[in-house]
């Protein structure tokens, strides 16, 4: 018995308490089903009225089952998730062909469960990527993407010293707001 996995022992704990071991076992289920992902598949996440940008830091509310399955799997595998416009935002469960192709994405940051049972995610977007294949067999959208590799710019003496003036008038513009939170991006280190 020393070989047994944690999933394996949570089932015979769950063994008097029929729900609990139905979850442990769909659990376990998707995370072998997620494992089989290629390395370079994303899980989607299709997302109404909302691009997120590399870098930008959002709140996420997702409320469809397949949604809620793909942020459950990416926080429980660690993976990153790509976040997806869809095309139309009355599709209640989008196809490959409701989503748009370029997509970002991004660290889950915090998972939520609110106590009214929405789900919540809060994600930073690290890089684009393009879909080169959306993947079946998934309890959620995936695809096998093509990460963007993002240009360097290099900023004059003349750019910088705008984003300096600028830094420093938002500054000025923050300490006239009582409660202001504190932003890092006017602090650089």
């Amino acid at each position: 018995m020393m070989n047994e996995t944690p999933h394996q022992n949570a089932l015979e704990r769950a063994d008097e308490r029929p729900d609990e071991k139905a979850a442990i076992r769909r659990s376990g289920d998707i995370a072998r089903e997620a494992a089989a992902l290629p390395a370079n598949a994303l899980i989607l996440v299709p997302v109404r009225n909302l691009v997120l940008f590399p870098t930008v830091i959002l709140p996420i509310a997702v409320g469809r089952e397949q949604s809620v399955a793909a942020a459950q799997e990416a926080m429980r595998s660690e993976r990153p998730v790509g976040i997806v416009l869809q095309r139309n935002a009355s599709v209640d469960v989008p196809g490959a062909d409701d989503l748009y192709r370029v997509g970002t994405q991004a660290n889950v940051l915090r998972y939520l469960t609110a106590p009214d049972g929405s789900h919540h995610l809060v994600c930073q977007g690290t890089q684009r990527f393009r879909v080169v294949e959306f993947l079946d067999g998934y309890p959620f959208v995936a695809a096998r993407v093509e990460l963007y590799e993002e240009p360097e710019i290099a900023y004059g003496a003349e750019t910088e010293a705008r984003v300096h003036l600028l830094r420093e008038q938002a500054k000025e513009a923050l300490q006239l707001v009582p409660q202001a939170p504190a932003l890092s991006f006017l602090h650089p280190s």
